[in-house]
């Protein structure tokens, strides 16, 4: 069980990683190296570093053919909704099957394991 708990934090921690670094993208004007020094890149990239170690752990007990498609479908769906619900993005008819045919060949990869 804890290893599940661990991929599910480590899917939360991706969700937040990616979700700051696109309020960081959408936010700032980035001129140099130095602008990349702000408080939604630095927790960003915490967070994406914070995800990689619960990842790892996860995997000592996870087949990572199990685990790998899990956390990649899981933080599509997640982002696609917070992308629509907090940045106002749409989704079109094309990228909603994308989604649901990248969700679907993961399922099956995972019940393959």
């Amino acid at each position: 069980m804890t290893a599940w708990m661990m991929l599910a934090g480590s899917i939360l921690f991706n969700v937040a990683g990616n979700l700051l670094v696109k309020q960081f993208s959408t936010n700032a004007e980035i001129r140099g190296p130095w602008d990349y020094v702000a408080l939604p890149f630095v927790l960003g990239v915490a967070a994406f570093g914070i995800g990689v170690v619960l990842y790892g752990r996860a995997l000592q007990d996870i087949p990572i053919v199990m685990a790998y498609p899990i956390q990649v479908g899981a933080c599509i769906l997640i982002i696609a909704a917070f992308a629509v619900a907090v940045f106002g993005e749409r989704i079109g008819p094309s990228d909603a099957l994308g989604i649901a045919l990248i969700v679907a060949g993961i399922a099956l990869l995972s019940r393959m394991a």
